[in-house]
């Protein structure tokens, strides 16, 4: 049965080798800063996580590898935070009082106003499994803003923790592989934005598309298309709060490009956590995978397993700020799902329509699939190494290494919602028998809907 990571991390090191006894403590708490790091055995992590010592730009360092994506979500009103750019990440630091933060608020304030006006046209034409849609949308928008703003909130010390934690990873006898942490992270996170850029694009050719052929069969629509009726007429709900205007109208294209990259970011920015956690583990596991046919001193198990705790305390602190976007993008990505394949059976009326259709909804169902692939890798790593210390030979034995394989075989080392389900594999495949089951009950409601057909294009 699985349980939390956060049970005995830590247990008094054997006497008699030169280290000092590591007393028993939790990971760090969002509210307080970071613990500082103990001595003796982990003299190396003083050492390197001086202000003084490391040059940043040349470490293979998580901020490094992340930090051009968060500056880019700046500019769509996500994680308000200050010198993001800087190499070092002591520069990072929140302030209210700051212009990102005032930006984020105006992007709420619009999507509050969307997301009002969707709710008062639904209620005016009738509420439906399909017409919801949109309200979930901007609602899970709102919410991505609200729990990036908590996030940003406790993000500079949470990533200073991350670095020092790291620091030790980025020097022998640990290596950097072909595929670094920044290469890694930035391959997976470019081909995210391509494919969302895609089916945003997409989507509005298919709209303007449709809009024009309509303008063009329809005899009772005298006007010829403009940008201005087509605004009215896909932005309605807005208009029923907001007098229409040119600024306006572009304004909403805009945010509408805006909220479907937060949409998508949410996903985004558990896969680059996901790959910087799993990337330190999978190194650990490389250690342990030379020494399998060496006869290795209890020292070397001691720091390995003391890195091993560092970095299980430091996916709690992680966990601890994260869990909220965690569960918004699951329940996110399993509405949405779901809602798609509600529509396989049904008519569309123009080519495009079916283009962008299978389109988006290819492009969500793998990107949920490689969101919960990518941190179910955490838990993967973590355990890997687990065969190599089974098979260590009785001239290397020592308590460390069984100590080291308990905490990997008992503790469930991987990222949560909310403590209420764990980002593992077997959680992919009970989310797929999820969504047939749902599925299914969706299909019969929505039976006499099918059987309608599509609705009239002049009407």
């Amino acid at each position: 049965m699985e349980g939390p990571t956060t049970l005995n991390y830590r247990k008094s090191f054997s006497k008699g080798n030169g280290v000092k006894p590591v007393e028993s403590q939790g990971p760090p708490k969002l509210e307080t800063p970071p613990p500082k790091f103990v001595e003796a055995s982990s003299q190396e992590y003083n050492m390197l996580a001086s202000e003084k010592l490391p040059n940043h730009e040349s470490l293979d360092l998580f901020h490094r590898a992340v930090y051009p994506f968060m500056f880019l979500a700046q500019y769509f009103a996500v994680m308000p935070l200050l010198g993001i750019r800087a190499s070092n990440p002591r520069r990072v630091r929140f302030a209210y009082k700051s212009l990102p933060m005032i930006v984020t608020l105006i992007f709420m304030a619009a999507t509050s106003i969307m997301f009002l006006g969707m709710f008062l046209h639904l209620v005016k034409i009738g509420i439906s499994a399909k017409n919801f849609v949109g309200l979930v949308f901007f609602g899970c928008v709102l919410s991505a803003y609200v729990i990036f703003i908590r996030l940003a909130r406790h993000w500079p010390p949470l990533i200073r923790y991350w670095t020092k934690t790291e620091m030790v990873f980025t020097r022998p006898p640990y290596e950097i592989t072909k595929r670094n942490l920044s290469r890694r992270v930035q391959l997976a996170a470019l081909a995210i934005i391509g494919l969302s850029l895609g089916e945003h694009a997409l989507y509005q050719v298919s709209a303007i598309l449709s809009y024009k052929r309509r303008i063009q069969i329809c005899g009772n629509i005298t006007a010829g298309p403009t940008l201005d009726d087509y605004i009215q007429r896909n932005y309605d709900y807005v208009f029923q709060l907001l007098p229409y205007s040119s600024v306006v109208a572009v304004f909403i294209l805009l945010l509408n490009g805006a909220f479907t990259f937060v949409w998508n970011y949410m996903d985004l920015f558990i896969m680059m956590v996901s790959k910087g956690l799993s990337y330190r583990f999978e190194q650990i596991t490389n250690r342990i995978r030379k020494l399998e046919h060496e006869e290795v001193p209890e020292s070397t198990f001691i720091q390995i397993r003391e890195h091993y705790v560092r970095m299980c305390e430091l996916l709690e602190f992680v966990d601890s700020a994260m869990s909220n976007l965690i569960l918004l993008s699951c329940v996110n990505n399993l509405y949405f799902v779901c809602y798609q394949l509600l529509n396989v059976f049904n008519k569309l009326r123009w080519p495009i329509n079916y283009i962008y259709f299978w389109y988006s909804l290819l492009y969500l169902i793998g990107r949920t699939a490689f969101v919960f692939l990518t941190a179910a890798d955490i838990n993967e790593e973590s355990k890997r190494g687990l065969g190599i210390l089974r098979r260590v030979s009785s001239r290397s034995w020592c308590v460390e290494v069984e100590r080291l394989i308990f905490q990997m075989t008992t503790q469930t080392v991987a990222l949560s919602g909310k403590k209420f389900y764990f980002l593992t594999r077997r959680l992919l495949f009970g989310m797929a028998g999820t969504i047939v089951t749902y599925e299914l009950v969706l299909l019969q409601f929505d039976e006499p809907n099918r059987r309608k057909g599509l609705q009239p294009l002049c009407a």
